[in-house]
C-alpha cells in the first residue's frame, strides 16, 4: 500500500544512521515516498525569557549556521537519494523555516510514519524536544534510529506489552508497517503474586504467533530490564507505547519511554 515515511534530519553526523534506517524501512513497506525534512530554526525561535528582540547581527549569525547546517545534510541526500531513486524509490528534500515543533507537526501529521534520531549529545535537549512533538504532537508512530544504525533491523521484533492504548496502537502499527517477522517476543511485567499475564489477542487476531515472556519484579518492570531480555532474546526492534503522566505537560515522560528514548541501541517503534 502506498504511504509516506518522513525522516527528521538535523545533524549531519546522525544522518548515515538515520538514512540507513529508512531505507531498510522502505523496504519493507513496499511502495512508498521518502520525505527528508531539514528545519532551518528562524533566528526569533531561539529568544531567550526576558529577551524582546534578536539583534540584527545575531539574526544572520543564526540565519547562516542555520543554512550552513541543512546544506551539509542535503550534501548527505543528494548520493543517498539518487541511488534509491535508480532503485524505483520516490524521494523528495523537505526544507523549511520554522520553528522545529511547528514543521515537525505539519510534516509528521501528513506521513505514515516518522523516523528519528535517538537524542545523544550534541544536540540533546533540541532532538527531545523533537522526539515529545512526533510522539505526542503528529498521533503517528514514530521510530526512534540509535546512532551507528547499520544492519537490518524487522526479522526478530520484542513488544513490550501493556493492555493500554498506547501498547495496543504500537502494535497495530508495526503489523501495518512492517512484512511478518521471522520471531515475535511478547515481554509482559508482572509483580509477584499476580495472575500469569497471556499473549494479546490483538497478535493472534492479526495471525501472528508469538513466543510470551514473562518479567517479574516487585519493583516494576524498568527499561533497562527490557532492553536486556530483548537483547537476550536476539531482537532488532523493539515495539512499545509511549506514555506521558500528564497530557498538559509533555515532558513528564513515564520511567520506561523515558529511558528508552535515551539509552535505547536497537530501533524502537512507539506511538502513544
Amino acid at each position: 500500500m502506498p504511504g509516506v515515511i518522513l525522516i527528521f534530519l538535523d545533524r549531519p553526523d546522525s544522518a548515515a544512521s538515520l538514512l540507513a534506517g529508512v531505507e531498510h524501512l522502505a523496504g519493507k513497506l513496499g511502495n512508498v515516498q521518502i520525505d527528508v525534512l531539514a528545519v532551518r530554526v528562524p533566528p526569533e525561535a531561539g529568544i531567550m525569557s526576558g529577551e524582546e528582540v534578536v539583534p540584527a547581527r545575531v539574526a544572520v549569525r543564526r540565519r547562516l549556521q542555520e543554512q550552513e547546517r541543512t546544506a551539509a545534510l542535503h550534501a548527505l541526500f543528494v548520493p543517498w537519494a539518487a541511488r534509491l531513486e535508480a532503485g524505483g524509490r520516490r524521494v523528495r528534500w523537505c526544507e523549511t523555516e520554522a520553528p522545529t515543533e511547528q514543521a515537525l507537526t505539519e510534516w509528521g501529521s501528513r506521513a505514515d510514519v516518522v523516523v528519528l534520531r535517538r537524542p545523544e549529545e550534541p544536540g540533546l535537549l533540541a532532538a527531545q524536544a523533537a522526539l515529545h512533538t512526533a510522539l505526542f504532537g503528529t498521533d503517528r508512530p514514530v521510530l526512534v534510529i540509535p546512532p551507528g544504525l547499520s544492519a537490518p533491523f524487522g526479522r526478530r521484533v520484542a513488544v513490550a506489552w501493556r493492555n493500554e492504548r498506547p501498547a495496543t496502537r504500537a502494535v497495530l502499527s508495526a503489523l501495518r508497517s512492517l512484512v511478518p517477522p521471522e520471531k515475535v517476543f511478547v515481554l509482559a511485567g508482572v509483580h509477584p503474586g499476580e495472575p500469569r499475564p497471556r499473549l494479546p489477542d490483538i497478535l493472534a487476531e492479526h495471525g501472528i504467533v508469538a513466543e510470551l515472556h514473562v518479567l517479574e519484579d516487585s519493583r516494576g518492570v524498568s527499561g533497562a530490564d527490557l532492553l536486556e531480555k530483548a537483547h537476550a532474546l536476539g531482537a532488532d526492534l523493539l515495539v512499545m507505547g509511549a506514555y506521558r503522566h500528564s497530557p498538559v505537560r509533555e515532558f513528564l515522560l513515564g520511567e520506561v519511554t523515558r529511558h528508552m528514548l535515551m539509552h535505547a541501541d536497537l530501533p524502537v517503534l512507539m506511538r502513544h
